[in-house]
């Protein structure tokens, strides 16, 4: 997922301990064309990014984002681009928190949002699909704590080594774009989401490649009371496999990514189940392409994406991704669409 706050904001956490103002900007502007039916649209995001350390092991920080797009190109369950915000909006808070190290003990306390630390890792930030970060298992069954909403959270991280990450996070159970519900903690009237996971890492043979990482995820959640539903407990378990395969003649690293989530709750939930699959290629140079196929069960029909997506960084600031979306939807004819992104980032990082 091309949010800037995920390459900006977890550098906060780790220089924590260092005096400083940190900051960051990022603009993604995108054009879509639908192949099948000749509709096109365009979408635009700004993310701004800010961070205070005003004592030793904290800090303070800030993101907010404007989003401007003109429709969808295609009806889709999933969502083909993760740059689509729904209702255009000028400006948006999307963290607003105290961050606290302690040793190999983290914690945050504020406004928040799940992506970054559960869902945004460096194969998932190749592809354009809103599933590859944001599992629709959750997103279609939660009114959740994800792009381009937030809520208030508690996360607590833990590294007892380098390569084993633990996370913990409890959320207010609805999550809003608007001041006014934002920071508002009503578990009795909204319910709560948690959301944990235990993550190992293995670090590359080559520091130009991204490592192989393991991470397991669950959620409970206790959802707030809709039209015809009063609240009831619902349960999630998830998983995100990234494995490197082979180096490609000393130019490119092959890897692998597999992704899974199942709903064990009985009723009727929008979405029952979500795989995905996809192969990546990393080269040297920052030019980073991927094949990439998945599949979402829900009530309203089953729906399967294949995306080819090429992110080629012209210099150091600029990234041009293009892409190409063949999405089959149940009881629909498939929809092809491509799609161009120019993704441009600077700061002090």
């Amino acid at each position: 997922m091309v949010l800037l706050m995920s390459f900006f904001l977890p550098s906060l956490a780790e220089d924590a301990g260092k005096p400083g103002f940190r900051w960051g900007i990022g603009a993604d502007n995108e054009g879509l064309w639908n192949m099948t039916t000749g509709k096109g649209a365009w979408n635009g995001l700004l993310t701004v990014d800010a961070g205070v350390a005003p004592w030793r092991g904290g800090f303070v920080e800030a993101s907010a984002i404007a989003t401007y797009g003109t429709g969808t190109t295609a009806d889709d369950i999933q969502g083909l681009t993760n740059l689509d915000a729904g209702e255009n909006r000028a400006f948006r808070f999307s963290k607003v928190g105290v961050r606290q190290q302690f040793g190999k003990w983290g914690l945050f306390a504020g406004l928040y949002n799940v992506d970054v630390d559960y869902f945004t890792t460096p194969y998932t930030s190749l592809f354009t699909g809103s599933s590859y970060g944001n599992f629709p298992i959750l997103s279609l069954n939660h009114p959740l704590a994800t792009y381009p909403l937030s809520a208030m959270c508690l996360h607590l991280n833990f590294s007892p080594t380098d390569r084993l990450v633990i996370q913990e996070s409890i959320y207010n159970g609805t999550a809003s774009d608007r001041l006014d519900r934002q920071f508002r903690v009503r578990p009795g009237e909204d319910g709560f989401f948690n959301i944990g996971s235990v993550t190992y890492t293995m670090p590359a043979r080559d520091d130009d490649f991204s490592p192989a990482s393991y991470m397991f995820i669950y959620s409970v959640a206790r959802l707030p009371e809709d039209e015809g539903r009063r609240m009831q407990m619902h349960y999630t378990l998830l998983g995100n496999i990234e494995q490197p395969l082979a180096i490609i003649s000393d130019r490119a690293m092959l890897g692998l990514l597999l992704q899974g989530g199942w709903n064990p709750t009985p009723g009727e939930e929008a979405c029952r189940g979500y795989v995905a699959a996809a192969t990546v290629v990393e080269c040297r140079n920052g030019m980073t392409a991927g094949v990439a196929a998945n599949r979402v069960f829900t009530l309203d029909g089953d729906e399967t994406d294949v995306e080819f997506t090429y992110s080629c960084p012209l210099w150091r600031y600029l990234t041009i991704t293009p892409s190409l979306h063949c999405i089959f939807t149940e009881g629909q004819r498939c929809n092809v669409v491509g799609m161009l992104r120019l993704s441009f980032a600077i700061g002090n990082e």
